[in-house]
């Protein structure tokens, strides 16, 4: 038939090309479903793990730094990118070295975490654990944190600070649009259509999936099995499979996520000069200059390479944890009074600027699974959620931590593709 295929990937953004690529290399046939219109709609693939005090003990975390760190980093997203993935700052000595600058670059900057009075307790415990895990943290007082810190015109001694080095942020557009390119020419080598958005009635049955696309019903038989991405859109689908598979509500709490969590992403015109080496992290907001590929130019320091990387910052704002399965619009708590009281807040009360201009502002809803992945308690939720989605088990697996860090998402759906292609007999 038209649609059958090895394996079946259910989801969007990321992870299901991820997925996708590492089977077609292993030489299976794939069938990609899409709910949304493209790929990347939901924009929940984030250039970093914020890591922000506020949002609780479960997000500031050595462990969480570990996972990012360059060199890991690189060898998590290097090999499934169709094409050269650039470190910055370059790791050859040699600046004539070969240099993609148009290749999605993931960079080596330090992290600063900075907060003033009382706050500063957790970033003390913080400066233990990382220190024991050999991240060769810094504490930095006063002036000296302060003036570190992105964007900030006037620095403040009551400031303290904890400065980790080289953790990694990634250029998300250009991956994710890389992976997608290379996905659509080879999943479709024979006009079969695999790659589908706009599914919808998505319905499994034993050994195949049925679905609606294009304004008629189709039938796939799909033989190894089918992994669906768990993100805020599928959420709804997700929870309506358990309840018609009547799950115990004990057994549903324990594979849910924590919650769902809004942020906010913040462009906005600096009027002092931005140091692109730091990222900065004070209570619930990230803060760092906005760059794609490699802030500076051949022979040309990186807090002098152009305007637009020295007055360019991004604020990445983490809202309220709301139950996972609420509504992704957002509502009234994006780019609300609360919002504006809160980005003043930091703009004005410790960046100390006089004023500011907002460029724009991109919403996102994001799963908080309340830890990184595989480390979510000791439960893997690929394993609870076969038990909802299975006839013939495993045959269908829900797959976790698909969105967040991009680094997180693309190490998620790594491993679940090889589960399956170890299941399978595929990988030796």
């Amino acid at each position: 038939m038209r649609f059958d295929s090895d394996v079946a990937l259910l989801g969007t953004g990321l992870a299901p090309l991820i997925a996708a690529s590492r089977f077609l290399s292993e030489g299976k046939s794939v069938l990609l479903l899409n709910p949304d219109r493209d790929f990347f709609l939901e924009d929940s693939e984030l250039p970093l793990d914020p890591c922000l005090p506020a949002l609780g003990p479960g997000s500031l975390r050595a462990d969480r730094l570990e996972a990012h760190l360059p060199e890991q980093a690189f060898e998590v997203l290097s090999p499934l990118y169709p094409g050269s993935v650039e470190m910055w700052p370059a790791r050859a000595s040699d600046p004539a070295d070969y240099h993609d600058s148009t290749a999605p670059h993931l960079r080596a900057r330090s992290r600063l975490f900075a907060a003033s009075g009382q706050d500063f307790a957790r970033l003390e415990d913080f400066y233990v654990e990382a220190a024991d895990a050999g991240l060769h943290p810094q504490l930095l007082e006063g002036m000296q944190a302060g003036k570190r810190f992105p964007g900030v015109a006037v620095a403040s001694e009551n400031v303290r600070g904890v400065m980790v080095p080289r953790i990694c942020d990634v250029d998300v557009v250009p991956y994710r649009n890389g992976v997608l390119e290379f996905v659509r020419e080879r999943v479709d080598p024979g006009g079969a259509e695999r790659l589908l958005c706009g599914v919808s009635q998505v319905e499994l049955m034993p050994g195949g999936v049925r679905f609606h696309a294009g304004g008629a019903a189709h039938t796939a038989r799909i033989s190894d099995g089918v992994l669906v991405f768990w993100t805020p859109r599928l959420t709804p689908w997700i929870l309506a499979q358990a309840k018609r598979a009547e799950l115990p509500s004990e057994v549903l709490a324990q594979m849910m996520p924590a919650g769902l969590r809004h942020w906010e992403e913040w462009s906005l015109v600096s009027r002092t000069a931005i140091d692109p080496a730091v990222v900065g992290v004070t209570r619930d907001v990230a803060v760092w200059a906005e760059i794609e590929g490699s802030p500076q130019r051949r022979g040309v320091p990186a807090v002098s390479a152009g305007a637009d990387v020295e007055h360019r910052l991004t604020v990445l704002r983490g809202g309220r944890l709301l139950p996972a399965g609420s509504a992704t619009s957002g509502g009234e708590s994006w780019a609300s009074a609360e919002s504006f009281e809160a980005l003043g807040e930091l703009l004005q009360g410790f960046l100390k600027w006089e004023r500011f201009s907002v460029r724009s502002m991109r919403p996102r809803s994001i799963l908080d699974w309340g830890a990184p992945a595989g480390a979510n308690e000791g439960r893997d939720p690929r394993q609870s959620m076969s038990r909802v989605l299975s006839w013939r088990d495993p045959f269908a697996r829900v797959v976790s931590h698909c969105d967040g860090p991009i680094v997180d998402v693309v190490r998620s759906a790594r491993d679940a593709a090889e589960a399956l292609l170890a299941r399978d007999g595929g990988a030796e």
